[in-house]
């Protein structure tokens, strides 16, 4: 991937170890992956017409629960290779709809996968949208943490992946709650927040509507638990007064840190200067990108109005 003397590398994607986000990337020409702390991180790059794109690989589940495949060849369908978008495809299906399955049509690593306890939670985000979702007990924190939620209410343990599912089908179903919300709505919400105390009391009021409801649904076990967590990051005052990014990442040149992060959105510092931007990291994943300091455009502050 190197180009004469220019330093190369390709962030791959973002992910949470110990309640901290971690890059994946490959840099220069090798053939491996580099895990590198998102926190702090140097994005002084550029990207011009001839950079290349790379495959971000596939998700698959193991005896001892998910792993991330890495992948050389080139993006075919979206930002993935065929054998890629494929294997996504179906690890998807089998996690998310398996409860809709006949055991025996399950492959075995995602049985084991949904034969443990599972939690149904309400996470609230910063511009007060709500989803609900699911998320096995080991993977709580790191599950809301990569969500972006800024707050949550955990409603319920089940005993298995499969009741868990069926409750969050529920929830949908008779109290339109969704079960995604864009990071688009993550990002102008942090930008533009909710006022906090609206927010818990939103997120309060449809917790006794999702509780309300598991009570008078009978034909499955689980145990309400009704606890609250909060994300610690929102300690950090940088967050208090953010801007969106005015730039598209993916393109030109760029000199910046990445000074914190909520989700996979980044909190991001301009060189000589004092304002704060965010910007949904993602669209820069798999697209090679120059490392150096570059000339770059002046930034513009340009929120939205309301």
């Amino acid at each position: 991937m190197a180009n004469g003397s220019i330093s190369t590398k390709v962030l791959i994607s973002l992910h949470w170890q110990d309640s901290a986000p971690v890059f994946r990337t490959r840099i220069d020409n090798q053939q491996g992956i580099v895990t590198e702390s998102a926190l702090n991180y140097p994005l002084l790059y550029r990207v011009t017409s001839e950079s290349k794109k790379f495959c971000l690989g596939h998700t698959a589940m193991t005896k001892t629960g998910s792993s991330y495949e890495i992948c050389l060849e080139k993006p075919q369908q979206g930002r993935r290779c065929s054998k890629c978008f494929s294997a996504d495809a179906r690890y998807a299906t089998n996690l998310h709809q398996s409860h809709k399955k006949k055991v025996d049509e399950v492959p075995q690593e995602f049985r084991s996968h949904m034969d443990q306890p599972n939690l149904l939670y309400l996470a609230c985000f910063a511009d007060g949208s709500l989803k609900v979702g699911t998320t096995t007990l080991k993977r709580k924190e790191r599950r809301l943490r990569e969500q972006g939620a800024l707050w949550a209410s955990i409603v319920a343990r089940t005993p298995n992946g499969y009741a868990v599912r069926i409750l969050e089908d529920l929830v949908t179903e008779q109290l339109s709650i969704r079960q995604a919300v864009s990071t688009k709505k993550k990002v102008a919400g942090l930008a533009n927040p909710l006022n906090e105390n609206d927010a818990r009391e939103k997120l309060g009021k449809v917790l006794q509507q999702v509780e309300t409801l598991l009570l008078d649904t009978q034909d499955l076990e689980y145990e309400i638990l009704g606890t609250d967590w909060e994300n610690e990051t929102l300690k950090n005052s940088i967050w208090k007064n953010v801007h969106q990014y005015p730039r598209d990442l993916t393109e030109g040149a760029h000199s910046l840190k990445i000074v914190d992060v909520i989700g996979r959105v980044g909190a991001l510092s301009p060189a000589n200067s004092k304002d704060v931007f965010v910007a949904d990291l993602d669209p820069l994943f798999g697209v090679e990108i120059e490392i150096g300091e570059f000339p770059t455009e002046d930034l513009l502050v340009q929120d939205a109005l309301f």
